[in-house]
């Protein structure tokens, strides 16, 4: 009776806001330097191997990046999004991650409409939940364009099989709350790669 009415007490915040959930999951199966993932949000696909992927969705016809480590704890991607209105946008990412903090600012230009916008994310995780917090700006008219909030918790069920649900919500820039978007990610982790 007793885990029956914490497992109620924790569903009450979600059934609260029912009325404006979406549900979007996504899976990922890797093996050493390469993955390939599949995002319900937008219908994203997207392969990886050394650092190298290649995307697509309803909005990307094709997206290539190139991700590597600069120095020690700082990470940098450079990638390149052909849109589905012929857009193309080229972007830049650079992550920072100590005792379990990171952040995350990053940079996109649309090259048709000369457009930037620029986005700063900070996230912290500890014993397996993770949580994060971005901001979104429109850098030409150098205002607010949005943020989001999100948190999950990893649940390792067994090596290489990891269950994360997920709660995402986003605000738009008069702070009003979007659609709050709950799923689950699967990842799934084959081993060390072959070729070594």
């Amino acid at each position: 009776m007793k885990k029956t009415l914490v497992a109620l007490l924790c569903m009450a915040p979600l059934s609260a806001m029912a009325f404006t959930t979406d549900w979007s999951h996504d899976l990922t199966v890797g093996t050493g330097d390469t993955s390939v993932s599949f995002d319900q949000s937008g219908n994203e696909f997207s392969a990886s191997h050394n650092g190298l992927g290649i995307s697509t969705s309803d909005t990307v016809d094709i997206g290539i990046s190139y991700s590597t480590t600069l120095l020690g704890a700082l990470d940098a991607t450079v990638g390149l999004d052909h849109q589905a209105d012929n857009d193309n946008v080229i972007g830049l990412e650079t992550s920072f991650g100590q005792w379990g903090a990171t952040i995350t600012p990053s940079l996109d230009w649309n090259v048709n409409d000369t457009d930037f916008d620029s986005t700063v994310k900070v996230g912290y995780g500890i014993l397996g939940l993770d949580s994060y917090y971005s901001v979104d700006f429109d850098v030409d008219e150098t205002e607010f364009s949005g943020s989001e909030a999100g948190v999950g918790y990893s649940w390792k069920l067994s090596d290489g099989f990891t269950l994360t649900p997920n709660l995402t919500i986003p605000y738009d820039s008069d702070w009003n709350r979007g659609t709050v978007v709950a799923g689950i990610s699967l990842n799934i982790s084959l081993g060390s790669s072959s070729s070594e």
